[in-house]
């Protein structure tokens, strides 16, 4: 294959699909398999640092063929097989060689990178990340040109426009020219709340300033009818989402979203089986309550254990089958269950702590470590 076929190959990946946009917290292992159940095309990691992946080890467990990125005991990155040939990887960097470096470590159980250049949040600008991007084309690019040449995926980036259609348009220019293979815009500018109506009318000038490239549009999907309705407005090739799929995951069904509840239920499940964090668990849980009054939402909020949400889901017969006590779990996984594939000799292998939440960066710049205690109020999700 030449390396114009491989890039028509990759680019072609990007065209007409809906996908699962990256989202912190929500954005972990369950959501992204239940997405890629109800029909999503692609699905995307939340925003996972650079030098957060950097000096991970790779851990296998044999029990549930979760893959772990394991630092300090803590899990930064879980992917699982089933999800390899669907699911992008969201960098947040500011230097060529640290996104080089942590992209080698993901890149054989990824199927593509994708460069976050929107988010406008103090921690991510202040590191020269996210939307600080937008205002250093030059740095942008090198990162962009760096992956491009050196990974074995496809590559993208995620933008924000400015207010200023022409400086959109001549970042837009410079970046096609890196050998991206699709170009994701987030139809705000940096400084939008997500409750305000989302710019599409600005995107058609930008699809049609590099039609050879897939242009992807991100804001304001919340079911599956919009899809079409946002390509006729704009052009674009795809279209992704976040709010939509935090609310009910089978936003991605093209035979109509199910009840909330049974989406719910399916999502518990996933979580039981990939052991997931708890508390990340619960926290995506609570998105999917319309009504925060409703006694079920009270019962998930107040929850403490898989156990405990499981009984109020209806679901102890699958509890006990699945044979999981997240309380052991700790003291259940023997070294026979790891498998560790990139230890140094020095290195001796950290079993998953499974009492810590995803060290997750959040839009605050805090870790997600203990972040979702019970009383923990049900922020909504931002696209």
């Amino acid at each position: 294959m030449t390396v114009e076929d491989k890039q028509k190959a990759w680019q072609d990946r990007y065209r007409n699909g809906f996908f699962l946009a990256p989202m912190v917290r929500i954005g972990t292992l369950p959501m992204r398999l239940l997405s890629l159940k109800y029909g999503a095309d692609l699905v995307w990691t939340p925003e996972i640092v650079d030098l957060s992946i950097i000096g991970c080890e790779r851990q296998v467990i044999s029990r549930t063929g979760v893959i772990s990125y394991i630092k300090g005991g803590k899990d930064v990155f879980t992917t699982h097989p089933d999800e390899k040939e669907k699911v992008i990887f969201q960098l947040g960097s500011a230097q060529p060689e640290t996104a080089l470096a942590a992209a080698k470590i993901v890149e054989q159980d990824v199927s593509g990178f994708d460069l976050n250049c929107g988010c406008p949040k103090r921690f991510s600008v202040q590191g020269s990340m996210g939307a600080a991007l937008l205002s250093d084309p030059d740095r942008l690019c090198s990162i962009l040109e760096t992956l491009v040449q050196n990974v074995s995926v496809p590559v993208t980036c995620k933008i924000r426009v400015f207010d200023d259609e022409e400086k959109t348009l001549e970042l837009v220019r410079r970046i096609a020219k890196t050998g991206i293979s699709a170009l994701t815009v987030h139809c705000r500018t940096k400084n939008m709340r997500p409750r305000e109506k989302a710019l599409w009318h600005r995107l058609r000038s930008i699809v049609d300033e590099i039609p050879h490239l897939p242009v992807v549009l991100n804001g304001d999907i919340f079911k599956y009818e919009d899809i079409q309705r946002a390509k006729d407005l704009t052009g674009a090739t795809s279209v992704m989402t976040a709010r939509g799929a935090a609310a009910n995951p089978s936003i991605f069904r093209s035979e109509g979203m199910i009840d909330t509840m049974e989406a719910v239920i399916e999502y518990a499940k996933l979580a039981v089986r990939t052991w997931n964090i708890y508390y990340n668990t619960k926290y995506t849980l609570l998105q999917m309550y319309p009504h925060t009054k409703s006694q079920q939402y009270v019962v998930v909020r107040n929850s403490k254990t898989y156990k405990a949400l499981c009984e109020s889901l209806g679901l102890e017969e699958f509890y006990r089958e699945e044979g999981v006590n997240f309380a052991k779990i700790t003291t259940d996984v023997s070294d026979k269950d790891i498998k560790s594939t990139n230890t140094s000799p020095q290195q001796t292998p950290k079993k998953r702590c499974a009492s810590s939440p995803e060290p997750l960066l959040l839009a605050d710049g805090d870790r997600a470590d203990n972040e979702f205690g019970s009383e923990a109020p049900a922020k909504r999700v931002k696209d």
